[in-house]
Parts: C-alpha cells; structure tokens; sequence
C-alpha cells in the first residue's frame, strides 16, 4: 500500500502498476486482499498446476510459471526427452 501511495504521488494511475508477489500461501493471500483494494498482482514462482488454480481461486490479474520447472517434470514423469 505504500509503495502504491508512492507511486500515487508521483502521478502514476494504480492501473499502472502491477505489484510481484511469490506464490507462497502467504503471497497468494496477500494477493487476494491487494486485489479487492484494486492492486493488480503478479504472482510468480509457480512450479506446480495446484499453485497456478490457488492464484486464479484467490483473483490474481496474472499468474508467471516457471515453464522451464513444468519441461522439466514432464521430462522426468512423462518420459518426453525432447519436450519443447
């Protein structure tokens, strides 16, 4: 809230500003409180599909998965070598 109050001073519309949060249980509540006060949020450091629908449950503007993490688990689970 003060880093938006900040950037309020300054001139800066709250449309404009996307605040990054990890996708912690924490973060992602977090996340859910900024945005019924309209901060929009990105939260990253998603490694797992139960993660990314927690965000989107919990209202998130934009959710970042590490897709090299998710290659990675296909590489290993689903036998796929040459995941692209």
């Amino acid at each position: 809230r003060r880093i938006i109050s900040m950037y309020g001073v300054k001139g800066v519309p709250r449309k404009r500003i996307l605040i990054k949060l990890a996708a912690t249980w924490e973060g992602i509540l977090a996340a859910e409180i900024l945005e019924t006060e309209g901060i929009t949020c990105n939260l990253t450091l998603i490694f797992s599909f139960v993660q990314a629908v927690a965000c989107a449950q919990r209202g998130a503007t934009l959710i970042s998965p590490f897709t090299g993490r998710i290659l990675d688990w296909n590489r290993v689970n689903l036998g796929r070598a040459n995941c692209v």
